[in-house]
């Protein structure tokens, strides 16, 4: 009778590794069974809590189901991603379809900023509203059952994650993770407005949930772009006012700042004044806020061969060239656009 052999743990997956640590293969079961388990639960979240909304009426409940919804379409991005990054390099994709992942987290990236926008909407119109909550003691019960389901896919989706590294489920657990806190969060509203006389404590904690979301949003963008360019290990976001946080010299400073003056601003088209953030479009007062705050400090952050790079207005090449200019750069020139307006400024730090 043969001897049965020994398995060592070599042999075995490394259930604790670091990312990428284990072959395609067994990453690729891991990653479609977790992904299949996170949209089951999306479904049952989904449908519970409208459930729960047509019940109790609670504004937090509702703003919690749309955030099941938009984990329920960012789970099912997911679940085709996973399976389409798996494929094996054939003619077409001869270095495979990994980015497909990347793809993925760029999409629930922007499923995270609407969920965060939409708290928002709902903290001003429950301030605006006092509306009343109905059932108070049922919803928090469905919610408790709700955050248990959501603990126990966070679990699996974080030993995934370590043993697989895959991007695509880092992103759904953001969403989870998320909507557990939301969950916390609402629980602590119903009771709160329910039982004392603080009313609006349900808009104070939807509030935080929402900078909260933005905040996880970036960091899930940071690591999604980097790894769908190839260069994860050489690409380094900060988060800043103009060279906050920076620490050293660079070869090119390349930036698209807000250049619009005051007084254009109301003539802009109305589906770019009424939805694009002000601070990204708001120059100041004459439109050459920003491009003075970065060429007074842009030498400091450039290497001696090190060149700068503006998108401008098209009446501000000439305001644009003084400023550097005078900051002592070199060799400026303009490049126009494709209507034949003045668009980008260049110059050389010496």
């Amino acid at each position: 009778m043969a001897d049965t052999p020994k398995i060592t743990q070599t042999d075995m997956p490394d259930r604790r590794g670091r990312p990428g640590r284990l072959p395609l293969e067994g990453s690729s079961k891991i990653t479609a069974r977790i992904t299949l388990f996170a949209v089951l639960v999306a479904i049952i979240l989904t449908v519970g809590k409208f459930i729960v909304w047509k019940e109790s009426h609670s504004v937090g409940i509702l703003s919690s189901l749309i955030h099941s919804s938009l984990d329920l379409i960012g789970a099912l991005s997911s679940f085709i991603a996973v399976r389409y990054a798996a494929k094996p390099p054939d003619n077409s994709y001869r270095f495979g379809r990994g980015k497909a992942e990347s793809f993925s987290a760029v999409f629930q990236v922007c499923l995270i900023v609407l969920g965060a926008i939409h708290l928002l909407e709902e903290v001003f119109e429950r301030i605006s509203e006092h509306a009343h909550i109905d059932q108070s003691g049922f919803a928090i019960a469905m919610l408790l059952i709700f955050i248990a389901i959501t603990i126990w896919l966070i679990i699996a989706q974080s030993w995934a994650i370590r043993t697989t590294g895959s991007l695509a489920v880092r992103g759904d657990r953001a969403h989870y993770f998320a909507d557990l806190l939301a969950n916390i969060f609402v629980i602590l509203g119903i009771a709160i407005s329910a039982y004392t006389a603080f009313k609006w404590a349900d808009a104070l904690v939807g509030a935080l949930m929402a900078f909260w979301l933005l905040h996880t949003a970036f960091k899930v963008a940071r690591l999604a772009w980097a790894k769908f360019h190839d260069v994860d290990d050489r690409l380094e976001f900060t988060l800043g006012r103009w060279f906050e946080g920076l620490d050293q010299q660079y070869d090119l400073i390349v930036s698209n700042p807000p250049y619009i003056d005051l007084g254009a601003l109301e003539d802009l088209s109305l589906e770019v004044k009424n939805y694009d953030p002000h601070l990204a479009l708001s120059g100041g007062a004459d439109g050459l806020e920003a491009y003075r705050a970065i060429v007074k400090d842009a030498k400091s952050y450039l290497t001696k061969t090190g060149k700068i790079l503006f998108e401008i207005g098209f009446d501000q090449a000439i305001a644009v060239s003084e400023l550097l200019n005078q900051a002592g750069f070199h060799n400026i020139y303009v490049d126009n656009d494709l209507a034949g307006h003045p668009r980008l400024i260049g110059a050389d730090y010496s």
